[in-house]
């Protein structure tokens, strides 16, 4: 009887023992993160100019602003934003007809990147582009601005984290800016800071 009794203590025992286990922490770990990238670097436009081609400056510093959203997995969603000179078009020969033409562009994209391997990503977005233009000569000027409403651009990027908050890395990407059948390519070096 008492070794019957013993037997079903610790039975018991074994059952509600880890029951009592640990309460719950209150201090929640939250694994979504957000981060903030800031890159410049080099541009080049594709030359698909028909006047003035051999007269195009078409190599420029350029700068681009990104937010994301990153989430536990491996794909994050964020804004792309920056600065780009498509080419700039002097015109010198003659003195009484000399000119400049400039294309800028400010792209606005909402992008998907994904993680491939560590430090490894690749990106695509989509989106709207201000295009600006501006004429000078004879005395005169002109600006313009033209939205492209069919945008995008694919990018592959090295980021690599130097502690918990600030990551440093490089970018290729590729855009094509749909309202003048324009691409262009940029190489950055980028930091970010995650959030």
């Amino acid at each position: 009887m008492i070794k019957r009794k013993i037997t079903l203590l610790l039975i018991f025992l074994l059952f509600t023992v880890p029951s009592f286990s640990q309460k719950n922490d209150s201090a929640r770990i939250s694994l979504n993160h957000y981060s903030l990238t800031v890159g410049f670097g080099w541009s080049h436009y594709i030359n698909s100019l028909e006047l003035g081609k051999d007269e195009a400056a078409i190599n420029f510093p350029g700068v681009s602003l990104k937010f994301f959203w990153e989430p536990e997995h491996r794909l994050s969603l964020g804004l792309e934003s920056g600065f780009y000179c498509l080419y700039r078009v002097k015109h010198e020969n003659d003195p009484e007809a000399e000119g400049r033409v400039t294309m800028s562009v400010v792209p606005l994209l909402l992008t998907v990147r994904m993680r491939i391997v560590d430090h490894f990503y690749l990106t695509a977005g989509a989106g709207l582009a201000a295009m600006f233009n501006k004429v000078s000569g004879v005395g005169q000027t002109i600006n313009s601005t033209v939205w492209s409403l069919s945008n995008y651009q694919f990018s592959g990027s090295y980021l690599y984290p130097l502690n918990k908050h600030w990551i440093v890395g490089g970018e290729l990407k590729v855009f094509n800016f749909g309202k003048a059948d324009d691409w262009m390519y940029s190489l950055q070096a980028c930091c970010a800071i995650r959030l």
